[in-house]
């Protein structure tokens, strides 16, 4: 298992290729480096030598930061091109995902400036047959398979990112705050997403460019509580 830590002080920013650090050395168990410019977004799935040349890998990825990250944080690995978003979640320390990475695929991070940005990659190549490639798999599969319940509270506008399972979002601010969806090819059909208002203001469900919201729809207001759906052509929305 190759264990590679990256270091950044600043923020990500989902677009700039990253330059391969300069420093790579041993640090505690971890081949670690510094992102030396910032902000910076995108990785290559090669990490500039450190993982099996040629070979696809099973990678778990964390994101570890000063502050907790926020709503609009999140991973996504694309394909290369032409490039497409493959899947997209909160790389926080609770997450137990693991990702299945081409060599021709791309990194992307998007974070909120920070004072330390810490990104931890465990990487097993399964180019061959692999007994630990094996277990991580099923770990993986069982860690999924429980499910997970989480929840959020914003107020201030934001952009979701794609969740699994169950999500909780409550809207308490005095404004009408917009708050995004994901896109919606990226949340998977079983996903539910639970959104309530509890402040004064009234905030809005936008859909992300493409996507609809029922009957066509791009937005909608949420007076109450609405429970939200991904059903394979658009959002479907139950509630007030």
């Amino acid at each position: 298992m190759e264990k590679i830590r990256l270091i950044l002080r600043g923020g990500l920013d989902g677009a700039t290729l990253a330059a391969a650090p300069t420093d790579f050395g041993l640090v505690t168990g971890w081949t670690q480096g510094t992102l030396s410019t910032s902000p910076v977004g995108i990785l290559p799935a090669g990490l500039w030598g450190k993982v099996p040349a040629g070979d696809p890998y099973l990678a778990h990825i964390n994101v570890l930061t000063d502050q907790p990250l926020g709503p609009g944080d999140f991973f996504e690995l694309q394909s290369g091109a032409p490039i497409q978003p493959r899947v997209q979640y909160s790389p926080g320390p609770g997450n137990s995902r693991l990702v299945l990475v081409r060599p021709t695929d791309r990194l992307r991070f998007v974070v909120a400036p920070q004072v330390l940005v810490v990104i931890e990659l465990l990487i097993e190549s399964i180019g061959g047959v692999n007994e630990l490639g094996t277990r991580l798999t099923a770990w993986s599969e069982r860690s999924q398979s429980t499910g997970g319940v989480r929840s959020v509270r914003l107020g201030f506008p934001a952009a979701l990112p794609a969740w699994q399972g169950l999500l909780h979002v409550i809207h308490d601010s005095a404004n009408a705050d917009v708050i995004t969806l994901p896109t919606r090819s990226l949340v998977p059909l079983d996903a539910v997403l639970t959104f309530s208002r509890k402040g004064v203001g009234v905030p809005t469900l936008a859909a992300a460019a493409g996507d609809t919201i029922v009957h066509g729809l791009v937005n909608q207001q949420v007076n109450r509580a609405v429970i939200v759906y991904n059903n394979g052509e658009e959002w479907a929305l139950a509630g007030t």
